[in-house]
């Protein structure tokens, strides 16, 4: 059932949305408001590749942000890597805790 009603919405939407499409498209070839009737005429012819479009936007919008976040990521995880190098591998014990050669072992003042 929910199914259903997500992929009623979903179409719902898409027809909403190509019909904006098309009718912005229509303002923009007949932008007179004289010209009401060649408005209609030409959001109704592309009104189909308008149905095209929608799909195909969204379909961009995830692989570009898919491709943004992988960027991301490299970058990121080449400048940690060159950090790294930079800097040095800092030693770990075995709980995973980082040994900070540079501090020096706390010991008892009487020794």
């Amino acid at each position: 059932m929910l199914f259903q009603i997500s992929v009623g919405v979903g179409i719902l939407c898409w027809l909403s949305a190509s019909i904006m499409v098309a009718a912005i498209f229509g303002a923009m070839f007949a932008p007179d408001k004289p010209k009401l009737i060649s408005r209609c005429a030409i959001s109704a012819i592309l009104f189909i590749p308008a149905l095209v479009l929608v799909p195909l936007s969204f379909a961009t919008c995830i692989l570009i942000i898919a491709i943004a976040f992988i960027l991301c990521l490299t970058i990121w995880g080449v400048r940690m890597a060159l950090e790294l190098l930079v800097e040095g591998i800092p030693e770990m014990d075995d709980q995973g805790n980082i040994i900070d050669s540079t501090v020096k072992a706390s010991t008892a003042p009487w020794v």
